[in-house]
């Protein structure tokens, strides 16, 4: 910008000497000479004028001068630094009398200036002189007073090129109006233009209104009231174009090419944010920084700009309430968010995000929050014929990703966790997610994931568990399974899990998992089941179905919250087209054992499971405790928390049925034998 003033100053002159050349001949041409030495005295560089000079004579004197060219110093790509394919102005003539230079407006078209900084780190417009233009203009000429009635620039392009990085800026298709001049009086300039960049690529139009405060002194100026739009362009399939607002007031210091905005208010991608920043670097690659605010904004609202859909969840009103403020840093090609503070719909998070790269980006992130209920994310679809809503296959797609994210609280199933810890890197379409760290009433867990997103989605997951309180663990997934009468255990869980799947959504990834889940317990306390209750229950009923009697008080009341203290708990799951396998499950005790098999179809949400109770009778020395000691088979099955029992009556009386023949022939045979011996003995004695 400072370079351009400069050159419209050395037209100035130009114009004077023109002005001048009129009173003695017509033909202005013939001062060419003397034009651009004055020229180049005010600009410090060769200048040339190819075309010719007109001039009108009335009502004003109007000067249009044709194909000027400003030199670059050596080292530099470009032999051309600026050049002006047509400059009109008209000056009127009476002030000319007082030596006052009176221009009506200043015009350029096909304006081209071209900035850059060489391999050494020079740049081509430091150079300039630094003598104020209307003081050089008035101690030439003697001039009482200068006024211009405004400039307007048309069809113009300006270029920004640092050679060591290989970034290019180019403003085209520019255009710029002002009114008119006066000093000590704000300047409204309305702008135009056609902005390209390589470095990340992205195209933008640009419209721009603003007044203009100069203070010579300073060689710098406000622009205050500054209203800026611009539709942006981005070769990203995830972001192409967007819209960008914004309203500030600003300071713009020429000479160290910094500006600052305050009260700025933008909006873009759905986000309506505030703040006061700092500029650098303005006439070559902008760095923006400084305190951001951004209003509360829904998620999903932001993920349309880049083209991502959302996918539903179990709560509708999840990720709609997020409100951030943060330290904001942006060079167009990197945004750092750092000491951020957020909410996110009922947590609080702090942190830092960093985004390198807009058209393939690169996120880097730290982040920390008090709480987060997982359950309100779970994903899930309102329409019954319909999969889920795919996993966000695009966004992995677009982005690479490498963060940790540290969660004090979280709730899933009705689990609390605690001290959560994701360490997550995304990179060539494929996600790691190590380590999974937790901590489960003070038992600690650890996992990693793995999803590659190359082709079809391919997950891997490995976890581990030590010591976690069955209360924490496995009784809320026992209450979601059985429902509220569901028993509980008591002691601590260990468990290893391995599991594989393929899909593109949460049902297929279902449908299509295996693997093993191990879980163990070297004590489990188990509560809610009377097994003597129940074995005594079977006994009665078998009594009554076969006419022989028990004991009308061998059957103890039932006592609901009995427990029962099981030296170890083992058992194996296969998983395997949505369905958990069990066939080894064993309970160990003095009073009884447990053992079962079965299956958990958790994407139909049934349960078909043989739990067999096999009570452990120190005695058998009647039938009532020979019947107890045989195991006794049950069948649990139903939708998860609506399950039937029903004891295998038909298994048991065959078995019993067996037992009762058996015992009925050794009870025969110690009969015969024992007649037997007494007349064996009877025959020796005599």
């Amino acid at each position: 910008m400072k370079t351009f003033l400069k050159v419209f100053v050395g037209i100035v002159v130009l114009l004077v000497i023109a002005a001048a050349g009129f009173v003695y001949t017509f033909d202005a041409n013939n001062y060419k000479e003397e034009i651009t030495e004055l020229a180049e005295s005010v600009t410090g560089r060769p200048i040339s004028i190819a075309g010719d000079m007109e001039l009108s004579l009335y009502p004003w004197i109007g000067i249009k001068i044709n194909d000027v060219t400003v030199e670059n110093t050596s080292g530099f790509s470009n032999k051309t630094f600026a050049t002006i394919g047509q400059f009109d102005v008209r000056i009127k003539i009476a002030p000319l009398l007082q030596k006052r230079l009176d221009i009506d407006k200043l015009v350029l078209h096909r304006l081209a200036v071209n900035f850059e900084i060489n391999a050494a780190g020079e740049d081509n417009w430091s150079d300039f002189s630094g003598v104020s233009e209307s003081d050089k203009v008035k101690s030439e000429f003697g001039l009482a007073g200068l006024a211009i009635g405004g400039i307007d620039l048309a069809d113009s392009k300006l270029t920004w090129l640092d050679a060591n990085t290989g970034k290019q800026f180019k403003i085209s298709k520019l255009s710029l109006s002002t009114q008119a001049i006066n000093k000590g009086e704000p300047l409204p300039v309305e702008i135009k233009a056609y902005v390209e960049s390589n470095q990340p690529e992205w195209q933008a139009a640009v419209k721009a209104t603003t007044r203009l405060d100069f203070d010579d002194s300073k060689a710098a100026f406000n622009a205050n009231g500054l209203k800026l739009t611009a539709t942006a362009l981005l070769p990203s399939k995830q972001m192409g174009k967007f819209s960008f607002a914004m309203v500030a007031d600003s300071t713009i210091n020429l000479q160290t090419q910094t500006a600052k905005l305050t009260n700025a208010r933008l909006g873009a991608v759905g986000l309506v944010m505030s703040g006061t920043f700092d500029i650098e670097n303005i006439f070559s690659v902008p760095v923006i920084q400084g305190p951001l605010k951004v209003k509360t904004f829904e998620a999903g609202a932001v993920a349309k700009h880049f083209k991502l859909d959302m996918p539903q969840f179990a709560n509708s009103q999840s990720l709609k309430k997020i409100s951030l403020a943060t330290s904001f840093k942006t060079d167009f090609n990197t945004v750092y968010l750092d000491d951020i503070s957020a909410i996110v719909d009922e947590s609080k998070v702090k942190g830092f995000v960093h985004i390198t790269g807009m058209s393939q980006p690169v996120i880097n992130y730290e982040l920390k929050t008090d709480r987060i209920n997982l359950d309100n994310y779970r994903v899930v679809s309102n329409e019954p014929d319909q999969d889920e809503a795919p996993l966000m296959l695009g966004f992995i797609r677009a982005v690479d990703l490498e963060g940790v994210l540290d969660v004090e609280t979280a709730n899933v199933d009705d689990i609390e966790l605690k001290k959560l810890h994701i360490a997550t890197n995304i990179e060539n379409d494929i996600v790691n997610a190590n380590p999974i760290t937790m901590l489960v009433s003070e038992g600690e867990v650890k996992a990693a994931m793995r999803l590659d997103a190359r082709k079809t989605p391919a997950v891997s997951f490995v976890a581990e568990v030590k010591q976690v309180d069955a209360d924490a663990s496995i009784n809320p997934l026992l209450n979601n399974i059985i429902g509220d009468e569901a028993p509980t255990l008591k002691g601590l869980v260990n468990a290893d899990a391995k599991l594989s799947a393929r899909g593109s959504s949460v049902t297929t990834l279902k449908t299509s998992a295996q693997g093993t889940i191990k879980v163990s317990m070297d004590k489990a306390i188990v509560k809610g089941i009377d097994f003597d209750h129940a074995s005594q229950s079977v006994v009665v009923d078998y009594a009554e179905r076969n006419d022989f009697r028990v004991s009308r008080t061998f059957n103890n009341e039932y006592v609901p919250d009995r427990t029962t203290e099981f030296t170890s708990l083992r058992a194996t799951f296969k998983v395997s087209k949505g369905r958990l396998v069990n066939k080894d499950l064993l309970l160990v005790s003095d009073q009884v054992n447990v053992t079962g098999s079965g299956s958990i179809d958790f994407i139909n949400a049934k349960l078909d499971y043989r739990p067999v109770i096999d009570m452990n009778m120190k005695s058998t020395v009647n039938v009532r405790d020979k019947l107890r000691d045989h195991p006794m088979e049950y069948h649990t099955h139903g939708l998860l928390g609506e399950l039937s029992y029903e004891f295998d009556v038909e298994k048991y009386d065959l078995h019993m049925g067996r037992l009762m023949l058996q015992e009925a022939k050794a009870n025969r045979n110690r009969r015969i034998n024992s007649q037997s011996q007494g007349a064996w003995t009877n025959a020796l004695s005599k």
